[in-house]
């Protein structure tokens, strides 16, 4: 018989050096509450383990906080750490049970702030080491939003439509911090206006329609995180992805549920020419253009990716048969479907780093994907890159100002001369990118500096000093201050499977000359012109993305910047003024003076006007 274990010496044994989890999974609905009722199914998300994670939940990124306005009422905050739900996937998501729901936020924001720092090449984190706060039963109504100025993702809860509620009871109370797409959507927001700040002032068409179209990007290419939805879509459809609408709809349940009797949008299902983007006005509308564009360029990739793979099944002829496919082939057309979404999804994100610092157009989003692309995979063999550039040619979303579509015309321009970072005085690039090496560590220990702040304030006056020294060469104005608007080191892996450190810098300065002189100038609206940098790691600027505006006095060393500046400078300017006229006639809630001077109300307004 087997020695029985002396439980009192275990006891005080030693303990075993036992690492954390690096992992927690989290048990969420299939997209919606609708959706897992359909199928029987939930959903697990694979997230990172936060060891120190407080009830809420509140981790490094996010705090959940349940408070109903509506009835005055705190929700017990759930405890993911707690035991018994760490040995079950956390709860099982429930529509009467409020703790769910504030897992299922959590899970869905944490997933989606994940894989923006896997694109983008570093660790997200909010200004000041602030969190963002989500609020799953904010107010009642159908809608949600990312207010700027509370740092908060608000999530309202109204009834089913009665006389059309989808496949849901009339009168059903419908939560929208259940729908993954939703919740997906508006973290999104919050994490564009972290990236860029100024996206949140319209200057132009595109710039609340990208807020909207990158929303929209991230949220549906999220359905493809889930490797079973991924597996039944191909099985259901022969590998077909266009006719399974649940995994290329954005927020079926809530679209259904509100009358529409469809999804709120649709990735899919519309013509491929430029009828609708160069009439379309409404952001949400501009911004689903760009969306169907996108989806073209994975629709065309993805085919070409299993091709072979349907050429080998079928004996050559491509033309599968009726009936269900193989296993083992399912599984194959499956992960060449993730892969492909994650490529392509990643050039999207990627590119934000090459994007201007503000009054960002999608031409401007065209050039920024290409020339981050071009950098990792030159020879682009995949032909994502091709197939890119071509969905967006044909929907009308093509860059001005270029000669062709070819990557040499569309990439950013260089400098003209020699510039380096380094020539600013007390700027410590080295010390910079040693800090975001070690900020990718999640088990680094903590580098203790009494002078960070001191540090941190060096650089940012060595920067300052710099743009003022080299404004005319970045298009900015010799006549007024420059700030630095951010700056940051990310690792981006490139075809050679080598990390490929890069700088970006942020830099804007205000122009007060263009603003509206009788008005008080800190209620009236800023206009501003600004820069983006990308550098290497040694310092040398490689390309300058520059929004100028027209300088207050020109003078003979002017000339460089009249050469290079002066024409975009004037049509810009000319651009922002049309723009700023139209929304004053034409569009009540986004007029000049309102949408950029009151943002927390902007995102409500954007999608209660959708509802």
């Amino acid at each position: 018989m087997g020695r029985v274990p002396d439980l009192q010496s275990a006891s005080t044994s030693p303990k075993l050096n036992i690492p954390k989890p690096q992992r927690r999974r989290l048990r969420t609905y299939a997209f919606d509450p609708m959706s897992t009722r359909l199928s029987g199914k939930f959903l697990h998300i694979d997230i990172p383990f936060e060891a120190e994670l407080l009830p809420g939940p509140q981790g490094e990124l996010f705090q959940v906080i349940d408070y109903n306005a509506q009835s005055n009422e705190w929700y017990s905050p759930v405890d993911l750490n707690d035991p018994w739900i760490l040995a079950q996937d956390g709860l099982r998501p429930s529509e009467g049970d409020p703790r769910t729901h504030q897992q299922v936020v959590y899970a869905v924001a944490m997933s989606v702030a994940e894989r923006v720092e896997k694109f983008m090449g570093r660790r997200f984190r909010w200004r000041s080491k602030n969190l963002l706060r989500l609020v799953p039963h904010a107010f009642e109504g159908q809608n949600a939003f990312f207010d700027p100025q509370r740092r908060a993702v608000l999530f309202g809860y109204y009834r089913a439509h009665k006389n059309d509620p989808g496949a849901n009871l009339p009168g059903q109370m419908i939560f929208s911090c259940l729908s993954s797409d939703i919740i997906a959507h508006e973290v999104t927001h919050a994490i564009i206006h972290r990236l860029r700040k100024r996206y949140s002032e319209p200057t132009n068409p595109d710039v609340l329609a990208c807020h909207e179209a990158f929303a929209d990007l991230v949220a549906l290419f999220q359905h493809f995180v889930h490797k079973d939805v991924l597996y039944e879509a191909v099985t259901a459809t022969q590998g077909d992805l266009t006719r399974n609408t649940a995994l290329l709809d954005l927020a079926m349940e809530f679209g259904q549920s509100s009358g529409r009797g469809k999804a709120l949008r649709s990735a899919i299902g519309s013509a491929r020419t430029p009828e609708a983007f160069r009439n379309a006005t409404e952001p949400h509308d501009r911004g689903a253009c760009f969306v169907s564009a996108v989806f073209d360029a994975y629709l065309d990739s993805y085919q070409d990716a299993i091709a072979d793979l349907l050429r080998i099944a079928t004996g050559g002829s491509g033309v599968v048969p009726a009936g269900r496919l193989h296993p083992d082939l399912v599984g194959r057309i499956a992960k060449e479907a993730a892969q492909t979404a994650d490529r392509i999804l990643g050039m999207v994100v990627r590119a934000f780093d090459y994007l201007p610092v503000l009054d960002v157009t999608f031409g401007d989003v065209v050039r920024a994907v290409v020339t981050a692309d071009s950098a990792l995979y030159p020879d682009d063999q995949l032909r994502l890159r091709g197939n890119l550039v071509e969905a967006f040619r044909r929907r009308g979303i093509v860059p001005s100002g270029v000669s062709s579509l070819s990557d040499e015309s569309l990439a950013w321009p260089t400098p003209d001369s020699a510039m380096n970072l380094n020539d600013a005085r007390d700027i410590d690039l080295p010390g910079l990118i040693l800090a975001a090496t070690m900020d990718l560590d999640p088990d680094a220990a903590e580098v203790k500096e009494t002078n960070q702040s001191e540090r941190l304030n060096n650089l940012q006056g060595a920067l300052k000093y710099w743009g003022e020294a080299n404004a005319l060469a970045l298009g900015l104005d010799p006549a007024y201050a420059v700030k630095l608007e951010g700056i940051h080191v990310a690792f981006r892996q490139a075809e050679d499977r080598l990390a490929h450190p890069e700088i970006t810098v942020q830099l804007i300065q205000r122009r007060r000359d263009f603003e509206d002189q009788t008005l008080d100038a800190n209620s009236r609206t800023a206009v501003w012109s600004g820069v983006t940098l990308i550098a290497g790691a040694d310092g040398r600027v490689k390309h300058i993305i520059s929004k100028p505006l027209p300088l207050k006095e020109l003078r003979d060393d002017c000339r460089y910047w009249e050469r290079r500046y002066g024409l975009a400078a004037q049509l810009r300017i000319e651009s922002i003024k049309e723009y700023a006229q139209e929304l004053s006639y034409g569009d009540p809630r986004f007029t000049w003076g309102g949408a950029m001077s009151a943002k927390g109300t902007m995102f409500a307004a954007l999608h209660q006007a959708e509802l």
